[in-house]
Formats: C-alpha cells, structure tokens, sequence
C-alpha cells in the first residue's frame, strides 16, 4: 500500500510542474521568453504624441564609427534627448547617405568624416514625422522616426508612464572608443 501511493504522489508532483506556467521558454531562435508582458496603460496615440512633442527638442550626439563582423565599417549619429541616446540614424560610409532601418551598406573606408554626417542628420531632424507606433516585447511602446515617408529610426516609450526611453544599445556603442 506504501508503495502505491509514493508511486501516486510522484505522478501528480510530476503533474503539477509539467501544468506550470512555461516561464523562461526558449523561442525558435533560441531567446528566452520571460513570460507574458505587462499591459500598456498609455495608448498607442499617446506615444505619438509623446515622440512628436520631443522632435523638436532632439539634439545629434557625437557620431561614431565601429567595425561589423566582415571588416565593413559602420557610421551611426545618435538622437539625444535630455542628454540620453534615444535612437540612432545610420549612415552609409562610403557616400554619407541615411540609410533605412534594416538597410545594409557595406565599405570597409570611411569616405565622409563623422562630423559631415553628424551635420547631414542635423539638417534633417526639423524634418522628422512620426509613424504608427507597435507594441515591443517588454509592453513599451516603439515609434518610428520617418525622413520623407521612410523609417530611419524608432525611439521607444515606457508602456506604463509614457516617458521617452534611453536606447541602451546604442549608448554602450558610442561609449565604446
């Protein structure tokens, strides 16, 4: 009688951790999945609105250069504001050119100097619109900074107080010599 109910008590403790919550799964591309996401309490709206009101109050960082992985070079400008890196525009090295978001160029020289490209992305700041803001992993809202129709960055806003977040990213880059 010991016997069969170690054995019962076993299969519902192995029961009770298989119907657990599935927290800290990895997705297909091997990344943690920490668990549902809090809901945002700002709407989508209001995080335009929030990155429209700080365009006008966005400065260009010092720009930086660093090497990919096959040699290329890549020339980035960070957007500031209240002295953060909130995002940053991308550059061809070879003519100086924005790129889009996602878009590729490789060169492995410098053809323009950082401070042409810094300059090249102040002139076009007084011209940035605002897209239609998507939900990010961690519940924050992700607005994408539009030159002339096209995405060339996207600055992220707290889901639950609707402040302009710090893009990590590329501050540990430009801190990078």
């Amino acid at each position: 009688m010991q016997t069969a109910s170690r054995i019962l008590m076993g299969v519902l403790a192995i029961a009770l951790v298989c119907a657990g919550p599935a927290f800290a799964k990895k997705d297909k591309k091997g990344k943690k999945d920490w668990g549902p996401q809090i809901p945002p309490t700002i709407t989508a709206d209001q995080a335009k609105a929030t990155v429209s009101a700080a365009i006008p109050r966005l400065s260009v960082g010092q720009p930086f250069t660093k090497r990919g992985k096959h040699g290329d070079i890549k020339l980035e400008v960070p957007l500031m504001f209240e002295g953060k890196i909130v995002a940053k525009v991308r550059l061809n090295p070879a003519n100086g050119e924005v790129l889009l978001k996602g878009q590729k160029a490789w060169a492995q020289n410098l053809s323009v100097t950082p401070e042409q490209g810094a300059r090249t992305v102040e002139r076009m700041v007084s011209e940035f619109q605002v897209g239609a803001a998507w939900l990010g992993k961690q519940g924050e809202w992700k607005v994408p900074l539009l030159y002339k129709g096209a995405v060339i960055a996207e600055i992220k806003v707290h889901g639950q107080s609707g402040s302009i977040l710090p893009d990590w990213k590329a501050s540990r880059d430009a801190s990078i010599p």
